[in-house]
């Protein structure tokens, strides 16, 4: 097999040539690369097969009687691996077999009498090209719509919105086999951008960086490029995507914009648009989803969820270990001398201390613990699967991070402590469902009465379990 090269305007198309006969060949090899194309040559129908088992091939230009394999023999073997490589035959010989027939019984996109010159042989070339690319572009539609499939459960479900926007950002990578791309979201008039804070409502003032990999893994919105920034922003107020030297595509959920997907070097993408916005919209929906789910059960100030939407997650937890025998704690932490801070710093100052709260308990707890806000400065949390002796360990690092919680409000330094009590539920208990809650709940609140009346500043585990 001799390989000739593509010139430096390439089609980007692979295309065979078979033929015994070694200067006709050549001749067409040399044509066919002045048109862009990258040429393989062959001289029989075994080393033509041999070339397409080894690469991809967009179309072969098949001489139809040769020694050995004929051109109708390749022409079946190849179709038993690869059915997208688009196959002209050609003939010297008008007598071979009529046209139609071989158009109709062989697997084949054209066939060619060579008599007919060279002129209609690239007419033949350039209609096999136009159909391999639809029947490519057809493989990746559906090949595309089976990934959004497997995909979209996956979305669906509830999660943390962080997470959910990550999953979303590889699901398009995924999609497209691309590494370097970002995610940003639209942000509430009254929310300062953050990487981490939450998004829960719908007010639109400005977009944050949320997720990024790549070159954006680390990045934040100031640091990214003005340019981008603004095309982000036309996009977020367009609706539109954009396809360029990057893809910017909208996330609409509904006529509203949601979020933005940026994905560097996609201007090759645009047959995957139409499957793109197909799954952005789904992913739009699962954002949306995620955030009106936040607003209903979390809380806004100290980001925990809210106590109904705890005490529904306590009901659960406690159903499940009473049915497997597993144990289970429940922590109640409050703030010492909160009155005093409000009374001290204002009411604003007491919200700041309330939400740095929220944030160091959820930062000092594992990903299965749930901590939401009960009342007031009262907080609680639920450790699913933990005896007291881990329940203990885990609320004694709860209190010292509160202790050494540095803040600052107008210049003053606010110094917090915080007592905790523990309840843990053992066994199968024969209390109903909503006593055994109600039972966990108040020792946990005797004990926490216990610590404060104790001194305040420490955890105190209460005895006993219930019937």
């Amino acid at each position: 097999m001799a390989r000739l090269r593509s010139t430096p305007q390439a089609s980007g198309h692979t295309i065979l040539v078979v033929d015994d006969d070694d200067d006709l060949r050549t001749t067409l090899c040399a044509l066919l690369i002045s048109d862009g194309h990258e040429v393989l040559s062959a001289a029989s129908g075994e080393e033509a097969v041999r070339l397409c088992r080894r690469r991809s091939v967009h179309v072969m230009l098949l001489d139809y009687f040769m020694p050995g394999m004929t051109g109708e023999d390749v022409v079946k073997d190849v179709r038993t691996f690869d059915s997208q490589v688009q196959i002209v035959l050609q003939t010297g010989y008008a007598s071979e077999k009529p046209p139609r027939q071989m158009l109709r019984d062989l697997d084949i996109q054209g066939y060619h009498d060579k008599s007919e010159g060279p002129d209609k042989l690239l007419v033949w070339v350039d209609a096999a090209l136009k159909t391999f690319r639809h029947v490519r572009a057809l493989e990746a539609s559906r090949t595309g719509l089976q990934y959004i499939l497997q995909a979209t459960p996956a979305l669906h479900r509830l999660q943390p919105l962080d997470d959910l926007l990550l999953g979303i950002l590889m699901q398009i990578q995924g999609l497209l086999g691309l590494t370097s791309a970002v995610l940003a979201t639209r942000v509430p008039e009254a929310e300062t951008p953050a990487r981490s804070g939450a998004v829960l409502t719908p007010e639109v003032h400005d977009v944050t960086l949320r997720i990024g990999t790549g070159r954006f893994q680390h990045a934040a919105w100031s640091e990214l490029p003005s340019d981008d920034q603004a095309l982000i922003r036309r996009v977020v107020q367009s609706g539109e995507a954009h396809l360029g030297s990057h893809l910017v595509l909208p996330l609409n959920a509904g006529g509203r914009i949601v979020g933005v997907v940026m994905i560097d070097g996609a201007d090759h993408v645009l047959s995957d648009l139409r499957l793109l916005e197909i799954f952005a919209a789904q992913a739009a929906v699962a954002i949306d989803n995620v955030r009106l789910y936040a607003l209903a059960t979390v809380d806004d100030l100290t980001g925990l969820i809210n106590k109904r939407a705890w005490l529904s997650r306590l009901d659960e937890t406690l159903l499940l270990a009473a049915r497997h025998d597993v144990p289970t704690s429940v922590l109640i932490l409050d703030l010492d001398h909160f009155k005093s801070v409000n009374d001290t710093y204002g009411h604003l100052a007491g919200d700041h201390v309330l939400a740095a709260l929220g944030g160091c308990i959820q930062q000092h707890l594992r990903r299965s613990d749930i901590a939401g806000r009960y009342g007031g400065e009262e907080l609680v949390v639920l450790l699913p699967h933990t005896p007291a002796a881990g329940a203990l360990i885990i609320a004694e690092r709860l209190r010292s991070a509160v202790e050494h919680l540095v803040l600052r409000w107008e210049g003053r330094q606010i110094s917090l402590t915080a007592s905790i009590g523990i309840a843990t539920f053992v066994g199968s208990g024969t209390l109903p469902l909503e006593d055994l809650t109600t039972d966990v709940l108040m020792r946990a609140d005797q004990a926490l009465y216990q610590a404060k009346r104790l001194g305040r500043n420490r955890v105190v585990q209460s005895e006993g379990t219930p019937a």
